[in-house]
């Protein structure tokens, strides 16, 4: 194959530095957060603040408050069941396969409507919003609702983690 640009000498670093990683299936901190259950994979501690991913284990008919990001943009790809979502005043099911980006800024939620716990993937860029879940997610048990005191206690730690929660009559 020809190249119109020249390349890299052979001595450059970039033939052989490994400045990429790999985290297996069975890697990751994994914490619980009301009915749901994220493994925590990538952090930005590890890509530079580049980006964070998270892989969700959500019980059936639970999912998270209508909340924004106003740093992050945050995305989601639904591996298992059906999520329904919201984004902005906008709703819509995303199933197996579909990729859902919110920018920041954008208030957006999202539930399980499977009758059986459903898996999605969570990233975020720049990272930031997935030490949030290493801070104040649970380390054992079985998921349990987050009660008005548990939301209490972690308010001042969601705004230190970019987030609003915003509640509204139109999520139920």
């Amino acid at each position: 194959m020809a190249l119109s640009s020249p390349l890299p000498d052979k001595d450059d670093p970039v033939w052989s530095s490994p400045n990429g990683f790999v985290v297996r299936k069975d890697e990751g901190v994994t914490r619980l957060t009301g009915h749901e259950t994220f493994a925590v994979k990538v952090t930005g501690e590890a890509t530079d603040g580049a980006l964070a991913f998270m892989s969700g284990l959500v019980e059936p008919g639970h999912g998270n408050v209508p909340h924004i990001h106003s740093k992050e943009d945050e995305a989601f790809y639904v591996l298992t069941g059906e999520f329904e979502f919201l984004n902005g005043n906008q709703r819509f099911t995303a199933h197996p396969g579909d990729f859902v980006y919110i920018p920041k800024g954008t208030r957006h939620a999202f539930r399980n409507l499977a009758q059986e716990p459903a898996r999605l993937l969570v990233f975020y860029t720049p990272a930031g919003p997935e030490a949030f879940f290493l801070n104040y997610g649970s380390t054992g048990g079985p998921p349990e609702p987050w009660t008005q005191e548990k939301f209490d206690e972690v308010t001042d730690a969601i705004g230190a983690h970019n987030m609003v929660l915003l509640p509204g009559d139109d999520w139920h």
